[in-house]
């Protein structure tokens, strides 16, 4: 173990072959503990981890409100889970080939499904939906293939105009409310035009939505409106309060050093007393500073460290956390497990809570698949095959679950207990097999069988005399 002087008198030699692994402290002048304490302090300094979070909570100078939308799924673990949830029930569906009206319709259909990622289209759609209230893209194709890829566009970057020119003004009271035109970066080098009817443009909310876009115009009707829009201030407040409670906890005192006046006992003079304690001070400081990760102090018995318990030196912000994240599953109408809202919550809360995200989770499936009508029609008019949205296969999404495996059995549990449900009624809740006389309820009296006569046994007429020593 190698060994390092502690005070300015020299000491023994480092041993410089062992690698430091602990950091030893000796001076035989100075022993022994008193009662007597004088506190030094010293505040350790920590990495910023905060500094990702200081744009989402302070910079207001975002080009647009997507790239604001951006950050804040990427930084905040609740509002990235509970899209990412919703997102992947986009991947549960079914298409009934079946109901195309004909072959030829059916197999062109069947190409196209198989030969784009069809999919990951779906849950991207489903996630952009969410994110942005829009999803962007453009459509590749030829009159010999139909549609060959689907290529996502980045909604931040993509600006919508009619008829009118580029430099022509629109405002209040001349927005744009048609689109024939789609420009990815706009007024850039690298900027490209794409005709409407070669843009799948998937949204929600829009027809009352104002949007002033990247070039300042003002559009009404053709922008889909951003869930995330009611959630900007409840995401920048909740980092400013992790943000702050995170610099209070390195701004305070984790540890505080004492020592004893025992070490300076010895010194008659209270001046040098005072110096040699500010000079035991500088030392304890400069060594606990130069500790590397995998070193340990060891001090004099007279130099004591202790440590504070934080937890009640600092206020309780979890109260104000799980509101935010509560706000994240009401706006965003998700699962309150999905946005990690799930502790706290009344049994009858949160099942009503569930059951209208699944209302609103099957609004955006009905959303997805009138969007896919609109790509299947679009592959079929690129390949001249005559249809209507009749003649096209049927896209359907699996029912969205309103409880948890979890809240199922509550449920099925409470019914029963309380009388208001069967045993088979709760057992069929949790998919289990029914029982064979399930069918009464828990407080109802239990039908009796009725058990035949049983016939009299047949006895011998000695039967009745008396035996022997009895009267």
């Amino acid at each position: 173990m190698a060994r390092i002087p502690f005070f300015g008198k020299a000491g023994k030699t480092a041993e410089t072959s062992a690698p430091k692994a602990v950091i030893g402290i000796k001076n035989d002048d100075l022993r022994h503990s008193v009662g007597h304490r004088s506190p030094f302090t010293m505040m350790a300094g920590i990495k910023d981890v905060v500094t990702e979070t200081n744009k989402l909570r302070d910079d207001s100078n975002f080009d647009n409100d997507f790239y604001l939308f951006d950050e804040m799924l990427k930084l905040d673990p609740e509002l990235n889970g509970a899209v990412r949830a919703v997102s992947l029930t986009a991947n549960n569906y079914t298409i009934n080939w079946s109901s195309a009206r004909n072959a030829r319709i059916r197999t062109a259909l069947q190409n196209l499904v198989d030969n784009i990622d069809f999919d990951d289209i779906l849950i991207n759609a489903m996630r952009n939906l969410m994110v942005y209230g829009n999803d962007i893209s453009k459509l590749v194709g030829t009159g010999k293939d139909g549609i060959t890829n689907v290529q996502s566009l980045p909604v931040s970057q993509i600006t919508m105009l009619d008829d009118r020119n580029r430099s022509a003004t629109a405002d209040d009271n001349d927005p744009v409310i048609n689109v024939e035109r789609y420009f990815l970066r706009e007024g850039e080098t690298t900027m490209q035009e794409f005709p409407a009817n070669e843009v799948l443009h998937i949204r929600m909310d829009y027809r009352s939505n104002w949007f002033i876009d990247n070039e300042t115009r003002t559009t009404y009707g053709i922008w889909g409106a951003s869930r995330f829009t009611a959630l900007k201030q409840a995401i920048r407040a909740k980092y400013n309060s992790m943000n702050n409670r995170i610099a209070l906890e390195d701004a305070m005192t984790k540890q505080y050093i004492s020592i004893d006046m025992d070490a300076v006992k010895h010194i008659q003079n209270p001046d040098e007393q005072r110096e040699r304690l500010l000079f035991i001070m500088n030392q304890v400081i400069s060594t606990m500073e130069s500790l590397r990760g995998d070193q340990v102090p060891i001090f004099p018995d007279y130099v004591n460290i202790k440590h504070i318990d934080q937890r009640t030196a600092l206020p309780d912000s979890s109260g104000f956390l799980d509101n935010v994240n509560a706000d994240i599953a009401a706006v965003l109408q998700v699962p309150r497990t999905a946005a990690g809202q799930e502790k706290g919550s009344t049994f009858a809360a949160s099942y009503t809570a569930n059951l209208w995200a699944s209302n609103a989770i099957r609004r955006i499936q009905n959303i997805l698949k009138q969007s896919v009508n609109a790509l299947f029609s679009a592959h079929l008019d690129l390949l001249s095959i005559d249809h209507t949205i009749r003649d096209l296969p049927v896209l359907t999404f699996e029912p969205v679950d309103e409880e948890t495996r979890l809240d199922k059995m509550r449920r099925a549990t409470l019914g029963y207990s309380n009388g208001v449900l069967s045993l088979n009624q709760a057992l069929d809740i949790v998919s289990l097999p029914s029982e064979e006389q399930g069918d009464v309820r828990k407080d109802a009296p239990t039908p009796q069988t009725e058990t035949p006569d049983e016939p009299e046994e047949e006895r011998d007429e000695d039967d009745d005399m008396p035996r022997e020593g009895e009267m």
